[in-house]
């Protein structure tokens, strides 16, 4: 036990998937792949939904078919966060025992009076002018693929009858939140099949001074007609950005940003009074905590808060204090859910 501590979370992650494989009679003795690449802690692809809690599979497979949803293509990875991500959330959409303990638990966490959860979905995009093609200017996608669509959103009522949406950015072992995809000078066929130019001269992502003061000329993404930038320089902190070592999507902030500026433009919307933009994350990875290090935040969860002054609240915490919070109720079917993740996840509850 000494020596696994001693891992990087993702492998101490991937070595737990593979003993709780091992106890589970109904998955399949077959190894899947990815990325042309043979692994035992992937499902083969056809078999993903053995990763899923059963309680859940006919639900979430209904859900993703009437909503529309692209699944992750990584799904049958036992490592998958979006996978984890349904395992831990979508139960509280179809489940009112759930439910009423999510709203004790953002109650707690966000310090206001949460009476109701009145819904919570996956791939989260909104239609007409809130979406993300006509909010952010990103052509072409949908929810789960091509587009800033948050892993989960949690929509609420509290009791002096105020609303919020609550978006998260779920995390199992990813060690960061991705670079900026218009970084580069050379573009993958994809981008250059949607008619996307490269980046002339990816050293201005360097230059906080030119972002701040035009954002059109400086931002490439802005050359894509995507709107980021545009949306959030007015919240700026422009003395925090200036004092960052680059713009903070250049390498391991780009879905930060683009969930940032997508709760910023509901937030100008005005259909909700509070807004929040978050993270949810396992406690043990250390990896990505201190991901955006290069850029100047030692930790994100603290730091990226400082860069805008904005009515959108940025609000992380962990899956063991979900669980933890969860795991008093009285409900047979909360009860079963706790013990899944807890055997699925290693999250220790010990008392």
């Amino acid at each position: 036990m000494e020596k696994q501590n001693c891992l990087k979370f993702s492998e101490q992650a991937r070595l737990h998937q593979l003993s709780w494989r091992e106890k589970q009679t109904d998955l399949t003795d077959k190894c899947g792949m990815q990325n042309r690449v043979t692994y035992n802690h992937i499902l083969p692809t056809e078999e993903w939904l053995g990763g899923v809690w059963a309680c859940i599979r006919e639900p979430l497979c209904c859900y993703l078919d009437s909503s529309g949803i692209q699944a992750n293509t990584g799904k049958h990875n036992l490592k998958s966060s979006w996978t984890q991500c349904a395992n831990i959330f979508f139960p509280f959409r179809i489940d009112g025992n759930a439910r009423r303990m999510l709203a004790s638990f953002l109650s707690r966490q966000l310090g206001i009076d949460v009476k109701t959860i009145d819904g919570v979905e996956l791939e989260y995009a909104a239609d007409g002018k809130l979406s993300p093609s006509q909010l952010l200017g990103e052509a072409n996608g949908m929810r789960g693929s091509g587009q800033t669509s948050p892993d989960v959103a949690i929509f609420f009522t509290c009791s002096d009858g105020q609303c919020g949406i609550y978006l998260i950015e779920n995390k199992y072992t990813e060690h960061h939140f991705y670079g900026c995809s218009a970084t580069r000078k050379t573009l993958d066929k994809a981008y250059i099949d949607r008619g996307l130019e490269p980046n002339p001269n990816p050293k201005r992502c360097e230059d906080k001074d030119s972002l701040v003061s035009n954002v059109a000329g400086t931002c490439h993404q802005a050359v894509w007609g995507r709107q980021y930038w545009q949306i959030l320089i007015k919240t700026v902190n422009e003395q925090v950005l200036k004092e960052l070592n680059y713009c903070p999507a250049m390498r391991d902030g780009y879905q930060l940003l683009r969930q940032q500026a997508l709760a910023q433009g509901i937030a100008d919307s005005g259909l909700f009074d509070f807004v929040y933009s978050g993270v949810a994350y396992d406690g043990r990875n250390n990896e990505l905590i201190s991901c955006l290090k290069r850029v100047g935040i030692n930790d994100f969860r603290e730091g990226w808060p400082k860069l805008f002054n904005t009515e959108v609240r940025f609000h992380c915490f962990t899956h063991q204090d979900l669980v933890e919070f969860i795991r008093d109720s009285k409900s047979t079917f909360v009860k079963k859910w706790v013990n899944y993740i807890n055997g699925r996840y290693s999250y220790s509850l010990d008392r």
